[in-house]
Order: structure tokens, then C-alpha cells, then sequence
């Protein structure tokens, strides 16, 4: 998954000295520096923001399981439903909150919610926004101009989650279905994944190194996947004679 990075707009040292941060912490409100942004912990984070449910209403609202957490996230709409899928089967992600702040700007006078913060394996984190190319305004690339701006004083990185493409949205669902514990890597297919690393072949063919347990080897193959044990082009139709490689780890 590739997400976009965000020219970063002019950002005055009143706007980051002056602004704050509201955040759900411990499950109380607070208000807190900007630069708290840096140290705050996802995993003490409530949502700051939902939308209430009314006949008609465009987007369909609910609460997603990552595997990453073990952890319900609500997401506002099906699109930050797939953002958080994709982030859920990077391994390099370790924390996530949804809807985990706001951001108060003093000059000009605005207020922004991020959608997601991730916390990375190697200390990173990154704050991401949500939305299709095809629905940003002017007003709505400003704001994210603005946000690039304070994440790159803060040294946070900041992305924008808005060019999925039509197949890989299917794939992503269709391989959702693979995250549960029920599919966890038995001990004798990690063994089987360790001794291939690097090796190439059709998924057809990685099936017969999946067999022998109690578990189904085409779900296994499946699980596999979708935790990047067995690497496979998304950004195309995930069919039985695309090729995988073996990334040689368990999950």
C-alpha cells in the first residue's frame, strides 16, 4: 500500500505556539500542546469525533477488528473502513487509533480531526487522512497542507490515503476475511515458510506446502497473504496462478 505524502503549506510559529490538540486520554478530555503529539500513545485513545446515524445518510459508519491490536476501531466511512484493512496487514504497524485528535489552529482560526494515527515497530508514527482523490476540495487540500506542515516541524510523518484502486479494494476485502486468530501459522508451516524464503511460485502451487494440518491449507495460503508471509501483487486480481513469494516469517 503507498501512501501519498502532502506537500506541506507555510506554517507560522504563532499557529504551532498557540495551537492545541483535543484528545481523549484515558478516557478523559484534555486539551494539550501540539508538540504532545509526539508522545501521545494510541493506545490510550478515544475517539474524539463520531457522526450519528440519520435516514439517508451517505456513508455507512461501524467498528473494524484489526488483528495489529486486538482491538475494535470505528471508522466513519466503508473507504477509512479499507484504510484502516491496509494499514491493519502492514508489519510495521503496531498501533492504531482512529479519529485520535483534533487539531486547533489559532492563526488562521481552524479546527481539523485527523482520521488515523499509527505507531510503527521503529518508533515512527504516522498521521494519516482519509479521502478519495476525486472528493478534495480546496478547502480539504489546504487543511491537509496544514497538517503536513505541523507533522514536519513535529517530525511525524504525514500521508493522505485516497488513490485505492477499484481491484485493490477487493482484494483487500476478500483477504480481510483471513486476519482472525482461527487462521493463525501453525508451527510446522512457519517451519515450511522459513526454509523457502525467496523462493517464487504460483499460489497454486504453494497449496501442497500448507497441507498437513488441521487447518485448511487454501485458508492458511489466504492468511498468509494477507499478513505478507507470501508476497503477492495487489494492484491486481488475486487469482490462483498469480505468483507469491516466500518472505520466509510466520504470522
Amino acid at each position: 500500500m503507498d501512501l501519498t505524502p502532502v506537500v506541506p503549506a507555510e506554517l507560522s510559529d504563532v499557529a504551532i505556539r498557540r495551537g492545541s490538540l483535543e484528545v481523549k486520554y484515558d478516557g478523559v478530555v484534555r486539551r494539550l500542546d501540539l508538540s504532545d503529539l509526539v508522545v501521545l500513545s494510541s493506545k490510550r485513545m478515544g475517539l474524539t469525533r463520531t457522526s450519528t446515524s440519520y435516514k439517508d445518510k451517505p456513508n455507512y459508519s461501524g467498528y473494524y477488528w484489526a488483528a495489529t491490536t486486538g482491538r475494535h476501531h470505528w471508522f466513519e466511512s466503508l473507504y477509512e473502513k479499507l484504510a484502516i484493512t491496509a494499514l491493519d496487514r502492514d508489519p510495521l504497524v503496531t498501533g492504531i487509533a482512529t479519529q485520535p485528535f483534533g487539531i486547533f489552529w489559532s492563526s488562521p482560526k481552524k479546527t481539523h480531526f485527523p482520521d488515523i494515527l499509527v505507531e510503527r515497530a521503529d518508533g515512527s508514527r504516522a498521521v494519516i487522512d482519509v479521502r478519495p482523490r476525486e472528493r478534495i476540495r480546496e478547502e480539504d487540500a489546504a487543511t491537509f497542507a496544514r497538517t503536513s506542515a505541523l507533522c514536519s516541524v513535529l517530525e511525524v510523518d504525514y500521508r493522505l490515503f485516497s488513490d485505492l484502486s477499484r481491484v485493490e479494494e477487493l482484494n483487500l476485502r476478500f483477504l480481510g476475511g483471513y486476519r482472525y486468530e482461527r487462521w493463525a501459522c501453525p508451527a510446522t508451516i512457519a517451519a515450511v515458510l522459513a526454509a523457502h524464503v525467496g523462493e517464487v511460485r504460483t499460489l497454486e502451487d504453494w497449496l501442497p506446502a500448507l497441507e498437513g494440518t488441521a487447518i485448511p491449507a487454501r485458508g492458511l495460503l489466504l492468511a498468509a497473504i494477507w499478513h505478507g508471509a507470501i508476497d503477492v501483487d495487489l494492484s491486481v486480481r488475486l487469482e490462483m496462478d498469480r505468483d507469491g513469494v516466500c518472505m520466509g516469517r510466520s504470522w
